[in-house]
């Protein structure tokens, strides 16, 4: 393990980096990756340490006093994999600090195609495979401060050091049931920066596009005005769920007992002014039980197959299967390992090919 605190050891850790990985076969050549940084009462979060594994050694970058700009080479290398668990957080930061990644891989992703739990914690992961308990208790430490304290550093540590024998036991597994591949193309793009945030969110109608931007626009508004960050005000996931659920999520999160934020109530009672919100929701209030039927299918085939159902297919997949239209054939259960393991059922049970049935309290097709 080893801190590099300084310009001239981060020069000397690349040229360390791209020797040793050049020099690996295939398999070795990845570098496991994590960040720690705080953004709390800050209007842009600060990175404050950057964390390597490469299989034989271990690396904390101090990115306080080193620019990490310094790691793009290695990050920018297609032949070099970078590794991550949850990344969407750590790609943000390393995004606005300059850094751009390619041959992305989230373990935490992959994980969804070994596991049909889609809950699946890094504390459950790292038990899984290495049958150790994780301490959490520096997670919400000062980083910032300096210098670290060796309990610090050792925390800092522990993760991407995991991650390493994970990523490992993951590809073995991968390889075995013949799936090392099946999310690349997806995981790759979420490393490109999008210059729209139209992309979030798997949109029913143009009503709910245009929800969402109204609720964007509305946050960063206030965010700049109040020099916070965005997700200070509203949290991503609260602006999808409002814009798939509608006027009827508003009410719920408003009535919840836990919202004691009075930014995010502003928030709310802005989105209460949006006219789509009610239509969204007429479009919700029928029961559709080919709907229904889809769901216990795609239930049914994520326990067989070991895979959680969300990366299987979203809901609005369902929804449009279930229409028949034109939209149809750019779903992506409808393509590739997906239609493999759902997508052509999916079809047979709307064409009545095939049946649903309860056989010792398991759903099974026939």
């Amino acid at each position: 393990m080893r801190l590099i605190d300084s310009e001239e050891q981060s020069v000397a850790l690349m040229e360390t980096l791209k020797r040793d990985l050049r020099d690996s076969q295939e398999k070795e050549r990845f570098v496991t990756v994590d960040t720690e940084f705080m953004r709390e009462n800050l209007a842009k979060p600060l990175l404050c340490l950057v964390q390597l594994a490469t299989p034989s050694e271990t690396y904390v970058l101090d990115a306080i006093s080193v620019d990490v700009s310094v790691l793009n080479p290695i990050f920018r290398n297609e032949k070099i994999r970078k590794v991550f668990y949850s990344a969407g957080q750590d790609l943000e930061i390393l995004f606005a600090h300059g850094l751009e990644i390619k041959n992305f891989y989230d373990v935490q992703l992959y994980e969804m195609i070994l596991d049909a739990d889609e809950r699946s914690s890094y504390q459950s992961i790292v038990f899984k495979y290495l049958g150790k308990k994780l301490k959490k208790e520096y997670s919400l430490s000062n980083w910032e401060k300096r210098p670290l304290n060796a309990e610090q550093f050792l925390y800092s540590v522990e993760d991407v050091t995991y991650l390493r024998e994970i990523y490992k036991k993951q590809m073995e597994e991968l390889s075995r049931l013949g799936r090392l591949h099946w999310l690349d193309e997806e995981l790759e793009q979420l490393t490109k920066r999008k210059s729209k945030d139209d992309n979030i969110v798997n949109f029913r109608s143009e009503k709910s596009l245009n929800v969402f931007r109204q609720l964007i626009a509305w946050r960063e508004q206030k965010a700049k005005e109040q020099n916070l960050l965005p997700e200070q005000i509203a949290r991503n996931d609260a602006v999808k769920s409002i814009c798939r659920r509608g006027m009827a999520q508003v009410q719920s999160m408003k009535n919840a007992r836990y919202i004691k934020n009075a930014r995010f109530m502003e928030f709310l009672n802005f989105a209460e002014t949006i006219p789509e919100l009610l239509e969204i929701d007429e479009k919700r209030i029928a029961r559709n039980p080919t709907l229904s039927l889809l769901k216990a299918l795609l239930e049914m085939c994520s326990c067989r197959e070991k895979i959680a159902p969300s990366v299987i297919a979203a809901a609005d997949e369902l929804e449009k299967l279930c229409r028949r239209n034109a939209e149809s054939g750019d779903l992506r259960c409808l393509g590739g390992w997906r239609y493999d393991v759902f997508g052509k059922h999916a079809l047979a049970l709307l064409d009545g090919e095939i049946a649903l049935c309860v056989k010792d309290s398991m759903v099974e097709m026939r």
